[in-house]
């Protein structure tokens, strides 16, 4: 969920409306009962230089105007790309079908009659300002998210290069310790397919397309994952322990089952893991043709609060991990998002340790992915 404020607190509106009467009472009510600017225009010209001057927050048009078409003046309202997104109501004294639809084909979001209801058209005023507020954050964060997806499909893929390219060339000058030079270029490798993923998907949700899938051999993959992993684990104190049936192959992409979901789990796993112990990766082919993929620890556990919205990304389930590691809570979300793309199932299964006479009872959790298996 966007999580985006929106407020109508000061924000202006231009009406145009060849009655004095109508115009006076309607910017009368406007602003005792909104924070509120509100100016008149009688002619579309004065319309039009007002709103260049400062972009109002929504025009409000008499239907029937004698010096000028309301029509033709929301066309040109919404041919101009500085005020086409900005709400247009329609008011008129005329009961004809046909010129509602005329209005609201023109551009317009509503229609008021004439004479108007002061409540109705505040609140109907105010909504649409509300609606257009909401839009115009939702456009902002999105360009700003597309800004960073920029930096990171971009500029730094300039470094990553580098990095790779130096230690290769130390790999094979032999001038530098191969198994550190490794394990960073296995890094920067894995850094890379990452920014190729997001490249990817990113392009193919821009065609309403999905991602392309592959046949995966799950050991190979928790080889990889295991690889990217072992220094924190190593870090922490907690040992991996990674098993896989040979026979398990799963359909999905490579990059996304490796770093969006092992990568997650693992991660997550270790954070509630206490030292000195482990954390057990497994795939097993059943009976019914399914590869069944478990992440379990033995750690602190979830409370049922936490279990129950442990998917949820408007939930905040975040908490510290048993070395007081801080978390986002965006981790699980994300997993159930791609595991489901992928036409997996996922489900959690977690005993929270809590203290009690006997002393500290056992805890821990248990992830379950299932995936139709390839083999």
């Amino acid at each position: 969920m966007i999580g985006i404020e929106t407020e109508t607190s000061s924000f202006s509106i231009l009406i145009l409306d060849d009655n004095a009467t109508t115009r006076n009472i309607a910017k009368k009510v406007l602003e005792k009962n909104l924070d509120c600017e509100v100016r008149l225009c009688t002619n579309p010209r004065d319309l039009k230089v007002l709103a260049e001057q400062s972009k109002p927050d929504l025009f409000l048009l008499d239907v029937h105007l004698e010096k000028g078409n309301s029509l033709e003046v929301c066309n040109r309202i919404k041919e101009n790309p500085d005020t086409k997104e900005i709400p247009i109501v329609f008011l008129s004294s005329y009961d004809s079908p046909s010129k509602r639809v005329a209005a609201l084909n023109a551009g317009g979001v509503d229609y008021l009659d004439k004479p108007f209801y002061p409540e109705e058209l505040i609140k109907r005023i105010k909504t649409h300002i509300e609606v257009h507020r909401l839009q115009l954050a939702i456009t902002n964060q999105m360009n700003e998210q597309r800004a960073l997806l920029r930096v990171l499909c971009h500029d730094l893929v300039n470094p990553l290069f580098a990095a790779q390219g130096l230690l290769s060339l130390r790999i094979e000058r032999g001038t530098v310790d191969t198994e550190v030079a490794t394990k960073a270029l296995n890094c920067c490798n894995s850094a890379m397919d990452l920014i190729t993923h997001v490249r990817n998907e990113h392009s193919l949700i821009s065609k309403n397309k999905q991602f392309t899938e592959e046949i995966v051999p799950v050991a190979e993959a928790f080889k990889e994952s295991a690889r990217t992993l072992q220094n924190r684990y190593h870090k922490k104190g907690v040992k991996l322990v990674a098993k896989a049936d040979p026979l398990a192959k799963i359909s999905i992409n490579r990059v996304v089952f490796v770093h969006n979901i092992l990568n997650n789990l693992l991660t997550n796993a270790l954070k509630f893991s206490y030292p000195e112990s482990e954390v057990v990766l497994k795939a097993q082919v059943n009976d019914r043709d399914r590869c069944v993929i478990e992440v379990v620890d033995h750690g602190i556990g979830m409370p049922q609060e936490i279990l129950e919205n442990i998917f949820k990304e408007d939930a905040k389930v975040s908490r510290k991990g048993t070395s007081s590691e801080k978390g986002t809570g965006f981790g699980m979300p994300l997993v159930r998002r791609y595991v489901e793309k992928s036409s997996g199932e996922i489900k959690v299964e977690s005993t929270e340790r809590i203290e009690n006479e006997n002393g500290l009872s056992p805890g821990g959790t248990t992830v379950r992915l299932t995936f139709a298996n390839q083999s």
